[in-house]
């Protein structure tokens, strides 16, 4: 009888509720998963970009180094031994409207990768 009432008032969970409870907390996780995966993909898009932006700088300061005459437009696929394509454009800059550009200020725009950078240059007097 003692075996018996042992049996009956046993505690512990079954091998059902085991399973049961391991399935809900699996369906659980997977929404948590995919977050986490979505927020590596953005750390990994973020230092791409951080990349693509100190090579476009690095590029535009090698374009504003040159004599202002020799500006001109040009384009590559490489930035500093890194496969990047990039483009600049120099035009004259039409600082008051009428049409036509200034002489001694240039419009300069670079696109590098999915960053572009845009200035502007003065002919030193």
């Amino acid at each position: 009888m003692n075996n018996q009432y042992l049996y009956q008032h046993q505690q512990g969970f079954s091998l059902l509720e085991v399973v049961l409870a391991m399935t809900i907390l699996s369906l659980a996780m997977i929404p948590i998963a995919q977050s986490l995966s979505g927020s590596l993909n953005i750390g990994f898009d973020g230092q791409r970009l951080a990349s693509q932006c100190y090579l476009a700088q690095a590029k535009m300061e090698e374009i504003l180094a040159q004599e202002f005459d020799l500006m001109a437009n040009a384009s590559g696929t490489e930035i500093l031994g890194v496969n990047i394509p990039w483009q600049v454009t120099v035009s004259l800059y039409d600082g008051d409207g009428d049409s036509i550009g200034e002489p001694d200020l240039k419009y300069i725009r670079l696109k590098a990768g999915d960053i572009q950078l845009e200035t502007l240059r003065f002919r030193a007097l």
